[in-house]
């Protein structure tokens, strides 16, 4: 089958009416006459005339949907070379990776610290008891949820996004530990400092003020995470 270097590739960029081809696997594929591929743009996001192997494994489906496509030839030697240098996952987190983990288990920390200030946020405008309680009971449950979403982003980060350092991944990180920070100093402050909920005291404040900060910071997490799979 044909070979197709990097700049032949890259010429079948979609642009101009130009066709749109795309390497994955190291097989190269002609995609013009799909509809989610017009003028070379697949939502909004992948670029025609590129080695999309690696934007494949953070994607909502797999390598199948290429099989109702031409493939056109290979990638040639040299670019296929450059592709198996990209880290390659152990079997297990690859099988693991495929279920996309992180997308799920972001769900949890981000709902329960949401929650947690609402309850917090009516607790201190009602003063029932029970509102209190439940949003100690959310934090735990965030605090929990936290570990699992953290470490099945960072696999993410280093087999489907290979360890790029950008500025969304920095932001992410910083947010992550600040997350972490406010949970357990939270619940520090609830569990061990002080016994119950005291309105009169400047601690119980800190805390209060603690449970209330987790929502921007969760939701800035998510906005962040949307801009990695749907970038503008």
């Amino acid at each position: 089958m044909k070979q197709i270097g990097k700049e032949e590739l890259e010429r079948g960029s979609g642009a101009e009416g130009k066709r749109s081809l795309v390497a994955v696997g190291g097989k190269v594929y002609d995609v013009t006459s799909s509809k989610l591929w017009r003028n070379g743009l697949h939502v909004k996001t992948h670029k025609a005339g590129r080695d999309l192997s690696l934007a494949i494994k953070a994607a909502p489906h797999g390598t199948e949907v290429l099989d109702r496509f031409e493939q056109v030839g290979v990638l040639a030697e040299e670019e296929a070379a450059e592709e198996e240098k990209v880290a390659k996952p152990p079997l297990l987190v690859e099988k693991l990776l495929e279920q996309h983990p992180h997308p799920i288990s972001v769900h949890f920390p981000i709902a329960l610290s949401i929650v947690a200030a609402l309850f917090m946020a009516l607790f201190l405008v009602l003063r029932k008891d029970s509102f209190e309680t439940f949003t100690l009971y959310c934090i735990v449950l965030a605090t929990l949820a936290a570990p699992v979403s953290i470490s099945t982003g960072l696999l993410s980060w280093i087999y489907n996004y290979s360890r790029v350092w950008t500025r969304i991944y920095r932001v992410k990180t910083a947010l992550s530990i600040v997350l972490v920070i406010l949970q357990i100093s939270a619940l520090v402050i609830r569990l061990v400092i002080v016994s119950g909920p005291d309105l009169s005291s400047p601690v119980y404040w800190v805390y209060a003020v603690l449970a209330l900060a987790m929502a921007p910071t969760v939701m800035a997490l998510g906005y962040f995470g949307g801009k990695i799979t749907f970038p503008s």
